[in-house]
């Protein structure tokens, strides 16, 4: 038997570099199996809502907590309040605004009107504070932005957001009787 040759230096380089890649591959590809690195969770959007609950106060038959449907208006969560008291004030309120998850609706009594509004040209800080959706950023930036002509200015001058706009309209004025 001839003796056996060995392979020359160069070959077995050549040959663990090719092993050596053949491991590296194959560990690369049993990992991205088993972790996928950086995970991204998932998830549905909220649902919309089904009920939409709000809180009725003064002058109604039976003040408290009423579920009423998406959409509905400030007239549909008096009626389920089991209507307005003789002394109510409507005409303070919009019966046609769409009631919003949460708020609350206060009907007040004939001649309380004026001592119930807000007005947003003269209310202090403290004052504005006190309406729901309102810290101290938000009534500085009533008060920077005055005067109103309409308490509507709020969210055409993007004072407010509507969303929170919605939550006051009933509460505030610009200097008339009418919100």
């Amino acid at each position: 038997m001839p003796p056996r040759r060995l392979p020359s230096p160069r070959t077995l380089l050549n040959t663990a570099l090719a092993v050596a890649a053949v491991i590296a591959f194959a560990v690369l590809v049993a990992r991205s199996d088993s972790s996928p690195g950086i995970e991204v969770q998932r998830r549905d959007p909220p649902g919309a809502l089904d009920l939409v609950r709000v809180e009725i106060r003064g002058a109604v038959a039976r003040p408290g907590v009423v579920t009423a449907a998406p959409g509905d208006r400030v007239a549909d969560a008096l009626t389920l309040a089991g209507g307005a008291l003789p002394e109510a004030d409507l005409g303070a309120l919009n019966l046609a605004r769409r009631i919003i998850d949460g708020e609350q609706i206060r009907v007040p009594t004939q001649g309380e009107l004026t001592a119930m509004l807000l007005d947003l040209n003269e209310a202090s800080a403290s004052d504005l504070e006190a309406l729901p959706g309102i810290g101290s950023a938000r009534a500085r930036a009533i008060i920077a932005a005055r005067p109103y002509a309409s308490s509507d200015d709020l969210v055409e001058r993007d004072v407010l957001p509507a969303d929170v706009y919605e939550a006051i309209r009933d509460r505030v004025t610009t200097g008339s009787t009418t919100p």
